[in-house]
């Protein structure tokens, strides 16, 4: 699950450096480290889920967590869009990649502080 949180944020850097760069070889290592973490985050949650949930639920749990992960993976886009018709390119694309890392940081806080206990 930490190494599923750790991808996305260097993917996210390297996403706000290449725009800001213009470098297009640094987008291609941004969309090998954001299906790096997106990997280990899935597995780790549908692991999570045959843990907890009893085994007549996990169908519903496994529709809430996909919920929860491709709603605001398909909304954040598209508002990101619009920030860089409003912005420009490289201030939304900064943005972008700074709300995804601060998100991407909470959950791996989350996990680090449940590792514990």
């Amino acid at each position: 699950m930490l190494i599923g949180a750790a991808a996305p944020v260097m993917s996210m850097i390297s996403i706000a450096v290449a725009v800001d760069a213009s470098l297009a070889g640094l987008l291609t290592l941004a969309a090998l480290l954001a299906g790096a973490g997106q990997g280990p985050g899935q597995l780790g949650g549908l692991s999570l889920i045959g843990l907890h949930v009893p085994a007549e639920r996990r169908a519903e749990a496994n529709a809430v967590m996909n919920f929860g992960g491709y709603v605001p993976a398909g909304l954040l886009p598209v508002l990101t869009g619009y920030l860089i018709d409003f912005a420009g390119l490289a201030t939304g694309a900064t943005i972008f990649a700074a709300a995804l890392d601060l998100a991407a940081a909470a959950g791996a806080c989350f996990v680090q502080i449940h590792l514990r206990e």
